[in-house]
């Protein structure tokens, strides 16, 4: 078995909230509009994340060499991997250097810890041509693992959870629906997930649970929240779209179900068993992800929005006990900010 490269150990700032047990919050009486150029500054965000092709948090900064965007970013013990928008992986030591680029990759999810990740090659688009195939990779530091799936159409890898890998994808014969699967590296095959079913949009860390939208034509959006283990389901919402989990599964991070803009105007934490508000902010948001058990980290718009290369934004970390906010980074200008997959 390869070795895994030593994850460095970081000193995380201070909180914003104690790391108590959440007390069981009061109903809310609707949104807390967040001002987020009147916030106070806070601690830098405990997750990876990027301002462009500049990789910072929970490790030493490092800029990915890339002419174009970057898509996805995650970390890996020392080292950083990075999709690009023209399909390609990149990986950066921790001297910055690239060590291995990797053609035909589109998507990429790491682990917390930043012990493991995970990816997928796929074959060449050829115009006019139905193309099939895909390699699904998992990494740990030494040479990757992986298995070859010859009828799949499109995948997405969406979490590494508990030494299994999940993912979606279509196959041949059944293109147009997405179905999850799990995947034991070292496994000579991954396993249909038959308890989640329809487009699965989320798997918490700690591979407890999933969200998913209905397998069907008729545009629903509503959100189901699903035992993976059991096929239990928690709840459902038509008014919410499920993104994300808190590491302990106890919270679902979300956005409105339909959105008529370039960014989400509102962000809900709800209690993952019954579905109820716990609290919500409004304003202008591009992504929200959970910091850990008690936070919620958000990209906020401060000025412009949209095309407008002028625009200004900053990460929000807000308490999931008491809902306060406070800014984790300087208010910047950058076409994109994004946390690690």
């Amino acid at each position: 078995m390869p070795a895994t490269t030593p994850t460095p150990t970081f000193t995380p700032p201070p909180r914003l909230t104690p790391t108590t047990a959440k007390s069981t919050p009061s109903a809310p009486t609707g949104p807390v509009a967040l001002e987020a150029a009147r916030l106070t500054q806070g601690g830098d965000p405990r997750l990876t994340y990027r301002f462009d092709r500049t990789v910072l948090g929970a490790g030493k900064e490092l800029k990915v060499p890339s002419s174009g965007s970057l898509m996805e970013v995650a970390r890996l013990g020392t080292s950083v991997l990075a999709t690009t928008a023209a399909g390609e992986l990149v990986k950066v030591d921790s001297a910055g250097a690239v060590v291995r680029r990797t053609p035909h990759v589109m998507t990429l999810t790491g682990t917390a810890d930043q012990s493991a990740v995970a990816y997928a090659t796929t074959p060449a688009v050829v115009v006019g041509q139905q193309t099939y195939g895909a390699t699904l990779y998992a990494e740990t530091g030494g040479s990757p693992k992986s298995v070859e799936l010859p009828d799949v159409q499109s995948i997405y890898v969406l979490a590494y959870a508990k030494d299994k890998v999940y993912y979606k994808a279509s196959v041949k014969g059944a293109e147009t629906t997405l179905k999850l699967y799990a995947w034991t590296p070292g496994a000579a095959k991954p396993v249909l997930v038959k308890t989640v079913v329809g487009d699965t949009l989320a798997v918490s860390s700690d591979g407890r649970l999933a969200s998913s939208l209905p397998a069907n034509n008729k545009g629903d959006g509503c959100s189901t929240v699903v035992e993976i283990a059991t096929g239990r389901k928690r709840f459902k919402t038509c008014d919410y779209r499920i993104s994300a989990f808190t590491p302990d599964s106890a919270v679902a991070i979300a956005t409105p179900a339909y959105g008529d803009s370039y960014c989400s105007n509102i962000i809900t934490a709800l209690d993952s068993r019954s579905g109820a508000i716990e609290h919500q902010w409004s304003g202008c948001f591009y992504r929200a992800v959970a910091e850990d058990d008690q936070h919620v980290l958000m990209v906020a718009v401060v000025a412009g929005g949209g095309q407008d290369p002028n625009t200004k934004s900053t990460v929000v970390r807000c308490s999931l006990d008491t809902a306060a906010c406070e800014r984790a980074t300087e208010i910047v200008t950058a076409k994109q900010i994004d946390f690690a997959r």
